[in-house]
């Protein structure tokens, strides 16, 4: 048996798979991390605290852990 069949005979036996990704996966789906759904969506966010994209989103210094937790 080789290793793609090995491979999908542990996936068909399996009870889970879990998959680790990163922001790349999200971006090669088609996510514009700063394009006009994320204007229209997060406009408040954006006015209060100037956030320009989603990325930097998750540096900004929102005023309470409440704050950012809703964000």
């Amino acid at each position: 048996m080789d290793k793609i069949q090995q491979f999908r005979q542990l996936i068909a036996d399996a009870d889970y798979v879990l998959i680790g990704a990163g922001a790349g996966l999200s971006a090669a789906a088609g996510l514009d991390y700063a394009g006009e759904d994320f204007r229209r969506k997060f406009r408040e966010w954006i006015n209060r605290y100037g956030i320009p994209d989603l990325y930097t989103s998750g540096f900004s210094p929102f005023e309470t852990e409440e704050e950012r937790r809703a964000y």
